[in-house]
């Protein structure tokens, strides 16, 4: 059976939020790093989680809290300034928008909401919802610039809620850029299709599998079809990670588990798992 000795997870979120999750930084810390886990990356969707990182790596000893911010409005959107102070901070993960990705209100019927009553945060008045593209199609300047901030600090990018046309775009010019980009939970609705993923590793992307998407939790993606992108686009370009903490989800070690243990069921071995749970994880969040 597979240890979660060392594994890396670079999606997790905890409280305190206004959204409803199963535990706090240092509870969710505490019950990953005595599983055996390395480390985690805390996405909070209002606001940068640098400092919590801080607080919680004192009171975790011998485990890693990555900090990160994801570019909603609370933080101003695809805020540069922002960024530089979260990742000036010791953050590593810049998320694009979620809730308040202009595609997010396509998938879900309305910014800020994700279909449950302790799963909603505040729009601004008229908001339209965040784009990383201009009317023409093109990143925009606020855009390319956070870009670069994350290029300067050698941290990772993570494209969130943003449309398959927005995370090509992305991808493209992350390329170009030599920027660690990770496509975030890939089947997460139908347009994040397994071509998205294709195009996206061609432009030299890391495709996350997250456990909120397979399995029991909303089966959008069946543990079976998993296997098959596992063997389709190698390890070496995938990363499994829980997206876990919220109160519907197991807590993250236990949701990277029960994935980890029905994968090596089906035939993934101890040396793919570890590349998905251990060395890329380490691998993009160093610098």
């Amino acid at each position: 059976m597979f240890s979660l000795d060392g594994v890396i997870d670079l999606h997790v979120h905890a409280g305190p939020d206004v959204l409803g999750r199963i535990g706090d930084d240092v509870d969710i810390a505490t019950g990953c790093r005595d599983a055996g886990m390395a480390g985690m990356a805390v996405k909070a969707h209002l606001e940068s989680t640098s400092s919590r990182a801080y607080h919680t790596n004192k009171a975790v000893p011998g485990f890693r809290y990555i900090g990160g911010i994801c570019l909603n409005y609370p933080v101003g959107g695809i805020n540069p300034a922002a960024v530089d102070a979260c990742l000036r901070l010791g953050g590593r993960v810049v998320w694009m928008p979620s809730g308040h990705a202009r595609f997010h209100a396509e998938v879900t019927g309305a910014l800020g909401n994700w279909g449950y009553s302790d799963m909603d945060i505040y729009n601004p008045a008229d908001a339209a919802g965040i784009s990383v593209l201009d009317a023409e199609g093109e990143l925009t300047p606020a855009a390319r610039e956070v870009v670069a901030l994350v290029r300067d600090h050698d941290a990772l990018l993570a494209t969130s809620h943003l449309s398959p046309e927005e995370i090509l775009a992305l991808a493209s010019h992350c390329q170009q850029q030599q920027v660690k980009l990770i496509v975030t939970h890939i089947r997460w609705t139908p347009k994040y299709d397994l071509e998205l993923a294709r195009r996206a590793v061609e432009l030299g992307a890391v495709i996350e599998i997250a456990c909120s998407t397979v399995g029991g939790y909303t089966n959008r993606f069946p543990i079976d079809e998993v296997v098959a992108t596992i063997s389709e686009f190698t390890p070496q370009n995938l990363v499994l990670a829980s997206d876990a903490g919220g109160v519907r989800h197991p807590r993250p070690h236990e949701a990277l588990r029960v994935l980890a243990a029905n994968l090596w069921e089906r035939g993934v071995g101890e040396a793919a798992l570890s590349t998905m749970l251990k060395d890329n994880p380490a691998r993009l969040i160093a610098g």
